[in-house]
């Protein structure tokens, strides 16, 4: 059996010892069982798991996609293997909330075998940056659901801006980002802001004529209240993270001066921020999360101000080569 309480095959060999490694976003996470050394074994994905961006609910998410990895895990090595550590970075694990996250993540894994001692929790900021492979120093941007810059010296975190959350920063995040796309919306709406395409971009996202109220027809006689009604509908109460919908918008119509204002300013948070970490532009960057590494203009202006300030950079796409790393680490294992 994949889990804590396996010993052995039929033929009295040792039980193989593994480990389960997980990148645990705001909007999606992902993990994986693997040997101490070699392929992963098994995968499993599911919802993201914010405490603040995804509701109470975060960590029964975090629960399934364990026993969803391990059974997968049971099925291919025909019953075999005993868990020697669980690596989990989660976003929003951070210091305000680490110690929250940590019991009720090790509760739940408990009820799964996996006992605490077994299980290494940090935030998702620390395995993006692992899984850069730049080394030990450098800097990770981070922009997905959320959004921070860390800089980090012998793997520690020794200096951080932003990071504080939707209602308080995350500048140029995915929820940011459709935050400041739908304010624009309303704003052009209500006659209090400029005219811009993205009111017509919103709308056939969500199936409803902004502009005229014609096709398909107003169900209020108010396209603002249209709005309003259908984020209501739309959007779960409570849960931010479902705002990163609108994210991509403005990078489809650069050219609209609206949306290129709100691109404009995520760039240059983004620029302002590593040099402000990085003055004398010595460090690698690290670029991670759905906004930084996605195809767009955000990617494509970002990296190229690096590279014309002669910065390194990497791209991590996802935190779990270095939540498998430090899995393997928890475990005894010699790093692959």
């Amino acid at each position: 059996m994949v889990d804590a309480s396996a010993t052995g095959g039929a033929d009295g060999s040792a039980a193989p010892l593994l480990v389960i490694a997980g990148d645990i976003g705001g909007t999606s996470s992902r993990l994986v069982l693997a040997p101490l050394d070699g392929a992963v074994i098994a995968e499993a994905e599911g919802p993201g798991a914010n405490l603040r961006s995804s509701g109470a609910q975060a960590f029964d998410h975090v629960a399934a996609a364990t026993r969803e990895v391990l059974e997968r895990g049971r099925a291919a090595l025909g019953g075999r293997g005993e868990i020697a550590a669980v690596a989990l970075g989660i976003s929003g694990a951070g210091p305000a909330r680490a110690a929250e996250v940590r019991l009720a993540v090790g509760e739940r894994l408990r009820e799964l075998g996996i006992e605490t001692g077994q299980v290494l929790i940090t935030d998702d900021l620390h395995t993006a940056f692992l899984a850069g492979g730049v080394g030990d120093d450098g800097l990770l941007v981070l922009a997905g659901t959320g959004a921070v810059a860390v800089r980090f010296r012998d793997r520690e975190a020794v200096a951080r801006r932003d990071g504080m959350g939707w209602l308080l920063g995350d500048i140029g995040s995915a929820v940011w980002l459709g935050r400041r796309t739908l304010e624009a919306v309303a704003a052009d709406l209500d006659g209090r802001g400029p005219r811009t395409r993205l009111t017509e971009e919103i709308g056939a996202m969500i199936d409803l004529d902004l502009r005229e109220g014609r096709v398909p027809p107003s169900t209020t006689g108010d396209p603002r209240q249209d709005l309003i009604r259908a984020l209501d509908e739309q959007l779960p109460a409570g849960a931010p993270a479902a705002l990163g919908r609108f994210a991509p918008v403005p990078g489809r119509i650069p050219e609209d001066p609206v949306a290129r204002g709100i691109l404009d300013t995520a760039i240059a948070h983004v620029l302002d921020t590593v040099q402000a970490l990085d003055p004398r532009a010595e460090l690698p960057v690290v670029l991670a999360g759905s906004v930084l590494t996605g195809a767009g203009p955000i990617h494509d202006e970002v990296t190229e101000a690096l590279r014309a300030e002669h910065r390194r950079s990497s791209i991590a796409r996802t935190g779990l080569p270095g939540a498998l790393l430090l899995a393997r680490e928890q475990a005894g294992a010699s790093p692959p």
